[in-house]
């Protein structure tokens, strides 16, 4: 039996956020945010803006949110979503460099009340300069973001679902880095 549920506009909030790589580095670089009034680390997020779709919205609080110009990081992940123009169907299926696609999306129920369901989409990205802009932050934030060794970044994140974020993520992006290696190999022999 299949079950669902509504929701009305009104009734939940819609979120959208990166995992932030940098790849200047001997080691892939993810960047978190150490929240100084509550001492937490996180994954940069945050609401969708009126009118906005979720893709703009994660690049745009990713950016607000760490001072870093973005972009979505064209990854091999594995999605039920179609490619343009065939049959939707149920099957997941490999999606090779997918660039706005979610890799995740967290539920969260944040008190039981009406209006406190969150949905967050959840994204990969890769700065698009060498130069963090200050002052980006919206009024009442209080973010510090730093980028850190990929797994290190992983272990120091404090929710356990932004851990596993941030764990497929760097997954998706050593598997697609691995795969495009091998076929540049093996279209040298």
């Amino acid at each position: 039996m299949t079950s669902s549920m509504t929701l009305y506009c009104d009734e939940y909030h819609c979120s959208a956020g990166c995992v932030l790589f940098r790849f200047d580095t001997p080691t892939p670089q993810i960047c978190i945010l150490r929240n100084n009034r509550t001492t937490e680390y996180v994954l940069p997020k945050g609401h969708k803006d009126l009118g906005e779709s979720i893709e703009q919205a994660a690049l745009r609080e990713t950016y607000e949110e760490t001072g870093w110009p973005c972009e979505f990081l064209p990854t091999n992940i594995v999605t039920r979503a179609p490619p343009p123009g065939m049959s939707s169907g149920e099957m997941a299926r490999e999606a090779l460099g997918a660039t706005r696609e979610a890799i995740a999306v967290t539920l969260r129920n944040l008190d039981g009340k009406p209006g406190s369901v969150k949905f967050v989409f959840w994204y990969i990205a890769q700065i698009t300069s060498t130069k963090q802009h200050l002052n980006t932050q919206m009024a009442g934030e209080d973010l510090e973001a730093k980028f850190m060794d990929a797994e290190e970044a992983i272990r120091t994140l404090s929710r356990p679902g932004d851990r596993d974020v941030a764990k497929r993520a760097l997954d998706l992006v050593n598997r697609t880095r691995a795969a495009a290696a091998a076929k540049g190999s093996s279209s040298k022999s």
